[in-house]
């Protein structure tokens, strides 16, 4: 029964019945017998069911409401237990910007599992908001922020890992076919990459002189890996929108040539969300430790290496 009740707690979390099931690793027609079990059970219809959307009843929320708060205890509880236990074991689920999760989580991960070879990994690489934070134990998300910048509420806790100007770029060979913007408007007139994960969507801010200007760009390309972005602006696609540690390289040869120079560009941020817990798994706290330690030593090391035009052996597949 409390299976079936945590089953229908994914259903609702989720808004699909197939999506539940994939989660508890059930088939769908499985998915289906333990959700009429369960109404047949309780007595009252729990999920409204349309060709479009699965919503819960009012039965249904009230059930989904009150059980989600115990579920919750009893995550404590099991969380309090094996905290007890001297050993790390068990999986840690980390949702990550692609960027985040080529450059620092790949090797901090690598690092990890040579000390506490116990702990397995899911690792889901988004750079979009995870809807259902109750699916990952940690989200790693980007944000551009600039002066006044104002972060959405959240009952998650976050904890910056690290932060970096943002730059507007293109490469040479597009300046000579299509001229270079000289303030923020006129970007309206270019090929414009867009990072549809950033703040503010595909409005790019730029600050002179205290005063800040925002601009809505013309969104040729959309799309949420910086890297791709990077590459189209490298073959003269239209103008991008970077952190500088990902096109000093290529600036310092000149494949591409920062533009709007006399602006200060809004700054790129990677953050770690995670639930708030009274007892946070012992594995879940341990890692989260180790993750914030490294993300700046790592980045510290990259920098030096971009900046100096070298990187040492251990650390050039980050830049």
């Amino acid at each position: 029964m409390l299976d079936k009740v945590v089953f229908f707690i994914h259903v609702v979390r989720s808004g699909s019945i197939s999506e539940a099931a994939k989660q508890n690793g059930i088939s769908a027609s499985a998915a289906s017998r333990w959700l009429n079990e369960l109404e047949e059970s309780m007595g009252v219809s729990l999920l409204k069911r349309t060709t479009r959307k699965i919503s819960p009843t009012q039965a249904g929320q009230r059930l989904y409401d009150r059980f989600t708060q115990i579920h919750s205890e009893i995550d404590d509880i099991f969380n309090e237990v094996q905290n007890m236990s001297s050993e790390d074991r068990g999986t840690i689920r980390v949702a990550s910007t692609p960027l985040f999760a080529k450059h620092y989580l790949s090797p901090i991960i690598g690092e990890y599992l040579t000390e506490h070879p116990s702990i397995n990994f899911v690792v889901l690489e988004t750079a979009f908001e995870v809807d259902h934070v109750h699916e990952v134990d940690f989200a790693i998300r980007a944000n551009a922020t600039y002066r006044g910048f104002q972060d959405k509420d959240s009952l998650l806790v976050k904890r910056s890992l690290l932060r970096e100007p943002l730059m507007a770029c293109c490469s040479p060979a597009y300046i000579e076919q299509f001229g270079e913007p000289k303030i923020p408007d006129d970007l309206k007139q270019h090929l414009c990459l867009y990072a549809s994960t950033l703040v503010g969507g595909n409005r790019w801010i730029f600050e002179l002189e205290g005063e800040c200007t925002s601009v809505e760009i013309s969104q040729t390309v959309e799309a949420d890996d910086s890297e791709i972005l990077k590459n189209i602006a490298l073959a003269s696609g239209g103008v991008a929108y970077l952190p500088v540690s990902l096109i000093s390289k290529d600036i310092a040869r000149g494949h591409l040539v920062p533009v709007l120079k006399n602006y200060v560009s809004s700054e790129f941020e990677l953050n770690l969300y995670f639930k708030p817990r009274k007892y946070m798994p012992a594995r879940c706290a341990n890692f989260k430790d180790y993750l914030i330690k490294r993300v700046p030593e790592i980045e510290s090391i990259r920098k030096k290496g971009i900046y100096d035009g070298h990187a040492s052996a251990s650390t050039s597949n980050l830049a």
